[in-house]
């Protein structure tokens, strides 16, 4: 995935998240219509399965704004690649597995993130892809670095640091 799909999907997994809740309200986590389990555990998962009369429903619950900022989410969504969507949820499910204390860090850190100017987010994009590449113990060595503390500011370090929970595991 790009650098420019790998914050479009930081984006969306934060603005999923923050409707999640509210859209799926009224049905236990892991519920279905019918009674059955899904295959899959997200609330992406579990909306995509609704019938398009409990869509609607859902998407009523929301307020206009919230409507109108999921249905964009989930159009970006879907207009991605395959593969791209299916990281996408490897990256959301990561996330949603989070106690909801980390889930917020992630979301606050990519908001922190998103207010950085391009060349900064550039920085922090190559150094959560070259973590990514790295065993879990090798990160924290990395993040210790000198090297590291030189090139990040405290608030950027935190930035990194808050979003490693979502990084697939090596």
């Amino acid at each position: 995935m790009s650098g420019r799909n790998v914050l479009v999907a930081f984006a969306l997994i934060a603005g999923l998240l923050a409707c999640h809740p509210t859209l799926l309200a009224r049905r236990p986590p892991g519920a279905r219509a019918g009674g059955k389990a899904p295959a899959a555990t997200t609330p992406i998962d579990e909306f995509e399965r609704m019938p398009p009369a409990e869509q609607q429903r859902a998407l009523e619950r929301l307020s206009p704004g919230q409507r109108q900022k999921l249905q964009e989410r989930l159009r970006r969504f879907n207009q991605l690649p395959p593969e791209q969507q299916q990281t996408l949820r490897n990256l959301y499910n990561r996330l949603h597995q989070l106690p909801a204390s980390q889930q917020q860090s992630v979301r606050k850190a990519i908001n922190r993130f998103s207010n950085q100017v391009p060349d900064r987010q550039r920085a922090m994009r190559d150094e959560l892809r070259s973590l990514a590449a790295l065993p879990e113990q090798d990160r924290e060595a990395r993040m210790a670095s000198q090297e590291f503390r030189n090139r990040f500011n405290r608030r950027e370090q935190g930035i990194v640091r808050d979003m490693l929970p979502v990084l697939p595991g090596r």
